[in-house]
């Protein structure tokens, strides 16, 4: 009896050990979870020549096959620049593959919108940082995955920013996203068509809107009744980038868009006065309607010689020295008009990467690190897109001190409030722009169209 015990007992044993070798990896696999430090795949070492939390390194980074999404609004360098990023990732991480997805300014928040609200947004979006209050409210947005970044605390990030460089990402004292690009808006100046109109630029240059009118008089040019170049030009290609001229004159002016609580101020003085500035300014200098500028292609009017002065940001520069000319002899910038240049009044905005709070553990994980791998060379940046990335030290780089009039953007940076914030930014976009419009295209007044915009807006500002 005692042997056929034994017997039984050994045949069990070898029975329960097969058992246990066949369900064993698959169990193995079951206790994995996405993204962790179980997931077979290779430890990351810190990026070579980075310092920092932007090294990364620290995790373990996995060896199946990975697909992500990036969506970006079309801007021919910065385009062709992400292209070589996603490039150059690919090749460093072969299991990975990036969809590419490129829109204008003016379709992005739309679309982005569309898609994150029924699932099909991408993993990583590029947004204008105005309208990230919005997705941060509408809780499409993940925060930032400090593990990507070699396991950096938050104030490790935001000790990489210059000032409040990241107060438009933050909520909730966590990150929600990454700036790319910090911009003011300044003036920029054909110097061959001050040449030609007998204008001196050193002693010419307008720095008031009244030095505008005369300046830009004399530079327009018209023949046989028909503009062939104008002197100034407000921007009318897209809605954002009139409110984005309209801010500082509201501001210059004593007022804001908003006030403090986050109400309309549309309909009050420093506004109209403002609409009618610019409506008085474009009447002298300008000719709304002669234009080929697009969302995509805002510079085309200065590059092509239609417009003598131009209001642009500092990542034009490599585009004008690619297709106008040369800097300091072909084009100059200048900070923007004022109505007291004693106390100037002007604006940046920015635009940053987020992601999708709504994809799998793994992806979000990618996403992040990919993010972290495009920002951690701010210099190339300026180089490659001539993007101004709000990190401390990049003033002291080469590409920096090289980059023409960083000089007068940075002075208007250090002037500059941020371009209108708010869940309902792009309401706010639609109803500045239509009002302007209608003052400028349908002769209307600028009280009359400000009070219509002012009583829509506010409906939407009140929820009603």
């Amino acid at each position: 009896m005692m042997q056929k015990r034994s017997s039984s007992v050994f045949l069990n044993g070898i029975l329960f050990l097969l058992l246990a070798l066949v369900l064993l990896p698959g169990a193995m696999a079951g206790g994995q979870k996405e993204g962790s430090k179980e997931e077979p795949g290779v430890m990351l070492k810190p990026m070579e020549g980075v310092k920092g939390p932007f090294a990364g390194g620290g995790w373990t980074f996995p060896s199946r096959p990975i697909k992500i999404s990036i969506w970006w609004h079309e801007y021919a360098p910065f385009t062709k620049y992400v292209k070589e990023l996603a490039d150059r990732y690919q090749k460093l991480h072969p299991n990975v593959t990036i969809e590419q997805v490129v829109a204008s300014q003016a379709d992005l928040n739309q679309k982005l919108t569309v898609a994150l609200a029924s699932g099909t947004g991408p993993n990583i979006l590029d947004q204008d940082i105005s309208f990230f209050a919005a997705y941060y409210d509408k809780g499409v947005l993940e925060p930032i995955d400090l593990q990507v970044f070699g396991g950096a605390k938050l104030s490790d990030i935001q000790n990489e920013y210059i000032g409040k460089a990241l107060e438009g990402v933050t909520f909730g004292g966590n990150i929600y996203g990454l700036p790319y690009q910090a911009n003011s808006m300044s003036f920029v100046h054909n110097l061959k068509a001050y040449r030609e109109a007998g204008l001196d630029f050193a002693k010419d240059a307008p720095k008031t809107w009244e030095d505008l009118k005369k300046v830009g008089a004399k530079l327009k040019k018209v023949e046989g009744g028909r503009t062939v170049r104008k002197g100034f030009d407000f921007p009318y290609q897209s809605k954002r980038w009139q409110l984005q001229a309209l801010q500082p004159i509201i501001e210059q002016f004593g007022g804001t868009v908003l006030d403090e609580n986050k109400k309309s101020n549309l309909a009050k003085e420093p506004a109209i006065k403002a609409l009618e500035l610019w409506r008085d300014v474009t009447k002298v200098t300008g000719d709304p309607k002669y234009s080929l500028a697009t969302p995509s292609d805002p510079n085309v009017d200065f590059i092509d010689g239609r417009t003598a002065i131009w209001y642009t940001g500092p990542w034009a520069t490599n585009q004008l020295k690619e297709r106008f000319g040369q800097p300091y002899t072909d084009w100059a910038f200048t900070s923007i008009a004022q109505l007291d240049p004693s106390r100037p009044k002007t604006m940046m905005y920015g635009f940053t990467w987020g992601v999708n709070k709504d994809k799998p553990a793994i992806e979000k994980r990618i996403a992040w690190d990919f993010v972290r791998f495009m920002l951690a060379n701010p210099e190339e940046w300026i180089i490659k897109a001539s993007f101004i990335q709000p990190r401390k030290g990049l003033m002291e780089t080469k590409a920096a001190k090289e980059f023409p009039y960083i000089d007068v953007h940075l002075k208007d940076i250090e002037t500059a409030s941020w371009y209108v914030r708010s869940v309902h930014t792009n309401e706010i976009v639609e109803n500045v722009g239509r009002a302007i419009e209608m003052v400028i295209f349908q002769g209307i007044e600028p009280r009359e169209a400000l009070k219509a915009a002012d009583a829509e807006l506010s409906k939407i500002l009140d929820g009603k």
